[in-house]
């Protein structure tokens, strides 16, 4: 079974970060963070339609999809926590 790398959720994902980095470097951070927000309230509906898509897919076909998401998402969820806390500063 192949998978799909390339799709219109993830050409979308690839140019937002694209852009915030070209802003990034161009502005400045002060507009880079409000940019952040927008391609964050961007992101979050894309892949809520996705893991839908995949939960009926998994109920017509009896697949795994939708659990394989999930899981996915928690080890990312805890490897960024983890970084979080290794990043973190204390500035006073």
């Amino acid at each position: 079974m192949i998978k799909k790398h390339i799709t219109p959720g993830n050409i979308a994902i690839f140019l937002g970060l694209l852009t915030h980095l070209a802003i990034s470097e161009v502005y400045g951070n002060e507009y880079a963070r409000y940019f952040m927000y927008f391609l964050i309230t961007i992101i979050i509906p894309i892949v809520i339609f996705n893991l839908i898509k995949e939960r009926r897919e998994d109920k017509l076909n009896n697949t795994t999809l939708f659990q394989a998401s999930i899981s996915k998402m928690l080890i990312i969820a805890v490897v960024l926590v983890i970084f979080f806390f290794i990043t973190k500063q204390n500035y006073r």
